[in-house]
């Protein structure tokens, strides 16, 4: 079972999230925006932006700070999603877990945009995220860290 996430401020969808604009109308897109899509036979689930292109959730982690389970998913031939461009990489829904990277002992929380902000101590932390805090960080594979970018920290 899933651990619930904290309350938080509600999180804008992916699509803000990453900044994604639709093209303009007349533009047929290769799939439906706000969807999330597979293949079948595989694992890899990939969110459909409203430009049309596919976003990669790098790991169930991630996958799961956005969507509860994958009852939403649809399967689609190869031909479509070989149709349907890569964007980019989704990064962690911001304000529901802190991230990490095994090479780095800093606990960031994450806002918009994949914006990392260094958590600088415990009372920090205890302050956004309970006093339970510690079992909301996530480790990030360092070669997703590049997904990320580093703002200020908070104190």
């Amino acid at each position: 079972m899933r651990q619930a996430a904290v309350t938080a401020p509600k999180a804008p969808p992916i699509d803000v999230d990453k900044g994604i604009v639709p093209p303009s109308p007349d533009v047929k897109l290769p799939c439906v925006g706000g969807t999330l899509i597979k293949v079948s036979g595989s694992s890899a689930v990939y969110y459909c932006g409203r430009d049309g292109k596919r976003y990669v959730f790098p790991d169930e982690k991630t996958y799961f700070s956005w969507f509860s389970d994958y009852g939403s998913v649809t399967t689609i031939s190869d031909e479509e999603m070989a149709a349907i461009p890569v964007g980019g990489n989704v990064t962690h829904r911001p304000g529901i877990r802190m991230l990490k990277i095994q090479t780095d002992p800093k606990v960031y929380a994450l806002a918009r945009n994949g914006l990392l902000r260094w958590v600088k101590d415990e009372s920090v932390a205890a302050r956004l995220y309970g006093p339970d805090w510690n079992t909301y960080i996530d480790d990030v594979p360092d070669a997703f860290f590049v997904n990320y970018a580093i703002g200020d920290p908070i104190e």
